[in-house]
């Protein structure tokens, strides 16, 4: 980009600006996917934190079960 302003050429500094462009659209989509897919995993972390519960609670209500027997 440097060079392409120095030069004053119009067509190298549009080249030089769609090239930047690009590349920042690049940037961007990197960091939207990189969000993307940590939000899933902490929607997937909840979850699972959720569920764990749930088993313990199980497995306590079968012991009861098993000490009434």
């Amino acid at each position: 980009m440097n060079e392409a302003i120095t030069t004053e050429d119009v067509e190298k500094i549009k080249e030089a600006l769609e090239k930047l462009k690009n590349s920042s659209m690049e940037i961007g989509k990197a960091i939207y996917s990189q969000a993307d897919s940590s939000s899933q995993e902490q929607e997937q972390e909840q979850t699972e934190q959720q569920e764990e519960p749930k088993e313990e609670e199980k497995k306590e209500e079968e012991k009861k079960d098993e000490d009434k027997k």
